[in-house]
């Protein structure tokens, strides 16, 4: 069995927020822990292995996962965290632009990394893959109609692929959180914040750690026959 301080997770989405919070815990942990983002990144640490990547460049993505087996050796972990947050619109004022952004980051770009990381983990015939969902998808929000769309594709295609991947020994699962204090949501406006705590079950807002818990489970040993699932954090449906 691998200990964690050889272990090897890759995360999308690092330049700051809840990426940056996986990061960082992983990293305390003891993993090699490799990210990515379009925008630059000042975190430094002697076990993070950082570059800018749009994902949904495929050049760029496949170029990132290569020079993660280049310098590891290995990809045991892959978090989908990269996503856009845009102001709510309702359908009928969203523009065409909006929905192809979405669609470009949550739809390709998962598509893209899942498929490029998962070529790494063949060759391993091992690996855990975690895409991140929102609650916004089974809570039908009014104003998410793209973003929740495509976060709904995001589930879908999870499923397909542990299906897919379960006969090699790789796993595929989706959490899908609510709102997580971070220095991202402090700019929501507290009425928006309000509203959506509301609808969660359990009504307060969750932390990093809360999410990296969930990680954990689906990552460890133990969970080798848990696949295609979908948990809703903060949220009984």
């Amino acid at each position: 069995m691998i200990n964690d301080k050889n272990k090897v997770i890759a995360i999308t989405g690092t330049s700051g927020g809840i990426g940056l919070g996986i990061v960082k815990y992983y990293l305390s942990l003891g993993y090699k822990v490799a990210g990515c983002a379009r925008s630059d990144s000042d975190f430094e640490h002697n076990d993070y292995f950082y570059k800018n990547v749009d994902i949904k460049e495929e050049k760029q993505v496949r170029s990132w996962v290569q020079s993660i087996k280049k310098k590891y050796k290995r990809i045991d972990v892959l978090v989908c965290n990269a996503g856009l947050v845009k102001s709510s619109l309702t359908m009928p004022v969203t523009s065409t632009n909006i929905l192809q952004e979405f669609m470009d980051v949550h739809i390709k770009g998962t598509f893209i990394t899942c498929r490029e990381a998962s070529k790494i983990m063949l060759q391993q015939k091992y690996g855990r893959i975690i895409n991140i969902s929102s609650i916004n998808v089974p809570l039908l929000r009014e104003g998410t109609s793209a973003y929740s769309g495509t976060k709904a594709a995001i589930e879908t295609m999870s499923k397909i692929f542990a299906k897919e991947l379960a006969p090699i020994g790789i796993t595929c699962n989706v959490i899908s959180p609510g709102l997580i204090d971070n220095e991202v949501t402090k700019t929501f406006s507290s009425e928006w914040k309000k509203n959506l705590i509301d609808k969660q079950t359990i009504k307060s807002a969750l932390k990093v750690d809360d999410l990296c818990y969930i990680i954990n489970f689906l990552i460890g040993p133990k969970s080798n026959v848990i696949t295609g699932q979908v948990i809703n954090m903060g949220l009984v449906n």
